[in-house]
């Protein structure tokens, strides 16, 4: 959130979120935005609530409205990330790891996630891509080893079968 004054409905929806009245939150924010509806900070804020309230699939739909107003910020990106996450959107989370990576704000359980979609669509390429990346961050995680091994014996069962 930026340090600029917020409007009493979007201040207030915030208020009503942090309470976990997610929905209150919501109908709140739709109306300050039916008055602003280029204040991409409150789309962002939209975007997050409609996640909490497991609707990650409209929450991208904002964030993404968010994104193309205020272009590539830090915050917008992780909550697009985490809703593409959500929604087994592994792909679309990935064309987004490289500026997370740029603006320091990656972290390995995000990869971790990315990969474990990836292997659930059985595509290990990508999975491997993930969890080495992840490794590359923090290097003691000792559970992805043995994922990684997994893995790349499978990527090589495919390979010998085509």
């Amino acid at each position: 959130m930026s340090t600029q004054t917020l409007a009493p409905n979007h201040e207030q929806a915030l208020c009503l979120a942090e309470a976990g009245k997610h929905q209150a939150a919501f109908d709140l924010i739709e109306t300050h935005l039916q008055q602003s509806p280029q204040d991409s900070e409150a789309i962002n804020d939209a975007g997050v609530i409609l996640h909490c309230l497991d609707r990650s699939s409209d929450a991208v739909e904002y964030l993404q409205r968010a994104r193309s107003l205020d272009g590539n910020t830090p915050e917008i990106t992780w909550n697009l990330v985490e809703a593409y996450l959500a929604e087994a959107r592994a792909d679309e989370a990935k064309a987004l790891l490289v500026e997370m990576e740029h603006s320091e704000t990656i972290h390995v359980e995000i990869l971790n996630r990315a990969a474990d979609i990836f292997i659930n669509e059985n595509k290990l390429t990508d999975a491997l891509e993930m969890l080495e990346w992840s490794l590359r961050l923090q290097p003691k995680q000792e559970i992805l080893e043995p994922i990684c091994v997994v893995v790349r014996h499978k990527l090589n069962e495919q390979r010998l079968a085509s």
